[in-house]
């Protein structure tokens, strides 16, 4: 008996090599159906000694469906599964709000700057109609209602420099659409107790 026939006897379990799933960069730039998994406010922030804010910053994880598509770097083709499970995080979502006069006397209103919080609320669902001025209210959101939704997320890099000074480039959600025909995800399903 060869070696190679003693070892197979031995195994208990089966291993592969997935040219396919082959790739260890950067994940690539595109289109990906994801789930939110947590949301993190920083909240009251002055921006450019201004205006005030909360920033939303969500992270996902990329969803199973991904599989079936296929997306390029470098001229390479790389299946979706390679990126199932993997985890984004989005830029952050300005909620530019009304500051109190009295306490912050010198700021000011920066409303006309909240599209890009709308967009986030409503790719979670979140839709309200305009008053009768035309202005959207746009209500503060947390993590219960956000967490196991849906959505389809742009991908973009993201270059930034690091405490060394050294130019890094990270994966960042940096649009994101409601997944449409899909029902929110129950996270607690995957917990292992």
């Amino acid at each position: 008996m060869s070696n190679v026939d003693t070892i197979l006897d031995k195994s208990t379990s089966e291993a592969y090599y997935d040219p396919s799933m082959d790739f260890s960069g950067l994940m690539p730039e595109g289109m990906y159906k994801a789930h939110a998994t947590d949301l993190v406010i920083k909240e009251n922030i002055v921006i450019k000694n201004k205006y005030i804010s909360d920033i939303y910053e969500v992270k996902f994880e990329i969803a199973p469906e991904n599989e079936e598509n296929t997306y390029e770097d470098d001229g390479n083709e790389i299946s979706g599964k390679t990126f199932v499970g993997k985890e984004v995080r989005s830029k952050g979502f300005f909620r530019f709000k009304k500051p109190d006069k009295t306490t912050n006397p010198n700021l000011e209103e920066n409303s006309g700057s909240n599209k890009s919080y709308m967009e986030l609320i409503q790719s979670f669902g979140i839709v309200s109609e305009p008053d009768s001025e035309g202005r959207y209210f746009l209500p503060d959101v947390n993590e219960s209602d956000v967490v196991g939704m849906p959505v389809e997320i742009e991908v973009k890099h993201n270059e930034w420099t690091n405490s060394e000074g050294e130019k890094v480039k990270t994966p960042k959600a940096v649009a994101i659409f409601r997944w449409e025909g899909q029902t929110k995800k129950d996270l607690t399903e995957d917990l292992p107790f």
